[in-house]
């Protein structure tokens, strides 16, 4: 199954590449991420996107990440934009919005049969030998 209409996502992946760096913040799954790294998940932290890149159905519009208010850091971060949200006043936060809920609900059915999936691949029962008669 396919997550993303390829020519779509690159399409956006370039208007999002002209108009960097972009505001934004952590959505809950990569705050989570910053809270097993140990480091400050603030959920009103903001970042800003300065590197942008698409890398397949695997992990869809790719953004580098700085923080704005350190900019000696060299601690850079990456996360797909599908965990992130878009400062609402940019131009492009409608486009981003409507990539991030079709990818979402795309990813939910994927993981949806992923039960069935496994149900497939558990290894079937061997087969008994049959002996000779009733009792044995």
């Amino acid at each position: 199954m396919r997550i993303d209409d390829y020519n779509a996502a690159k399409a956006l992946t370039e208007k999002l590449k002209e108009n960097l760096p972009i505001k934004t913040r952590a959505g809950k799954e990569f705050l989570k991420t910053l809270k097993q790294k140990g480091v400050n998940a603030d959920p009103d932290r903001e970042f800003e996107i300065d590197f942008v890149g698409y890398s397949g159905d695997e992990g869809g519009i790719m953004c580098g990440l700085k923080d704005p208010n350190n900019p000696e850091s060299k601690e850079k971060y990456v996360s797909s934009i599908t965990h992130l949200k878009i400062d609402p006043n940019h131009p492009l936060a409608a486009e981003v919005q409507a990539y991030q809920r079709q990818r979402i609900r795309k990813l939910m059915l994927q993981d949806s049969r992923g039960f069935k999936a496994e149900l497939m691949t558990i290894e079937p029962r061997k087969a008994k030998k049959h002996g000779k008669g009733f009792g044995s």
